[in-house]
């Protein structure tokens, strides 16, 4: 059967990144973004090498995504890769392994766009109980991050929606842009997937969302105590505070009566057009996160709250 290619690269362009009013394409300076439509013609462009080749953005507005994809740029980046899917087929949970100059990638595409924060979480679960590192610098998750829309002023208490895009990875079989070569796309068990673009692209089988944010909840998160240097803020180290959810809420973002399993008027009064008056902020009775009722807050972050990491990260008057 023969397809339109162009109906082919909008198909493409549809099911890899989480967005495509936006990409990246390499140039002599390296990756740069290009802010106009992903079209049908720009990715069959860069798919034979008539064009850059192209990147994908793969958190979208609203910081949700449809795509989880790993970067294994260790020195046993292909073997690494294939040690994951195969624990992820195992899971249920389809994924693909593509060649790359050095290392890997690996694909996972959901049946539903969900929030970045809650795959990057599932992630770094299958990294752990695959016997992976969650944290090795060398092996990027994407969405590259858990958040793209709200950022603050530096010193005022205020939030903008920001133009972040996230990180972009190489969409598959994109020949890389220094060797020219695509990569190959192979099933867990490295059997190839083979046939012409179309083909290929219609044998790739989606994962269940749900199934895979399972994961986010078997995900071991660092104790608070064990924070590494870079991550502590010195304002809010101390003998006698360890950096807890309602130590930062109080100091950070002057929520005086924050304590553990209260519910307090939400500090980032910014999201809410005439204060938090309801009093709909919870924090954990564990004291490691947080979490606003009103959707689209800050300190909602799309339903799973916040933890001390980004309370730092996001305080209006941290240092």
């Amino acid at each position: 059967m023969s397809y339109d290619p162009l109906q082919v690269a909008l198909y493409y362009a549809a099911l890899f990144p989480a967005r495509n009013d936006v990409y990246s394409a390499w140039t002599s300076d390296g990756w740069r973004p290009v802010r106009e439509p992903l079209t049908p013609e720009v990715v069959l462009a860069g798919l034979t090498r008539k064009g850059p080749s192209i990147s994908g953005f793969m958190i979208g507005p609203g910081s949700v995504s449809h795509t989880l994809a790993f970067d294994f740029d260790t020195d046993n980046g292909l073997g690494q890769a294939f040690e994951l899917s195969l624990f992820m087929e195992r899971e249920g949970l389809p994924a693909y392994v593509e060649t790359s100059r050095r290392g890997a990638h690996l694909w996972c595409l959901l049946d539903l766009e969900v929030p970045a924060v809650a795959i990057r979480a599932a992630a770094k679960g299958l990294l752990q109980n695959a016997g992976l590192p969650d944290n090795d610098p060398h092996i990027e998750i994407r969405p590259g991050s858990d958040h793209v829309d709200a950022v603050w002023h530096e010193h005022v208490r205020d939030a903008v929606v920001g133009t972040g895009l996230g990180h972009a990875l190489r969409l598959p079989l994109m020949p890389h842009p220094k060797t020219g070569t695509a990569g190959k796309l192979m099933h867990p068990s490295g059997k190839r997937v083979q046939g012409t673009l179309a083909e290929i692209l219609l044998a790739m089988d989606t994962t269940e969302a749900g199934k895979l944010l399972e994961w986010g909840e078997k995900w071991r998160r660092p104790p608070v105590d064990r924070l590494p240097p870079d991550k502590r803020n010195p304002r809010t180290r101390s003998d006698n505070d360890d950096a807890s959810a309602s130590g930062l809420l109080r100091t950070l973002w002057g929520a005086l009566d924050a304590v553990p399993g209260k519910v307090i008027a939400c500090p980032a009064k910014a999201f809410h057009t005439h204060g938090d008056v309801h009093k709909g902020c919870r924090v954990f009775p564990d004291d490691r996160r947080v979490m606003c009722h009103k959707t689209g807050c800050v300190l909602n972050g799309d339903g799973k709250g916040r933890g001390t990491w980004e309370l730092q990260k996001l305080a209006p008057n941290a240092l």
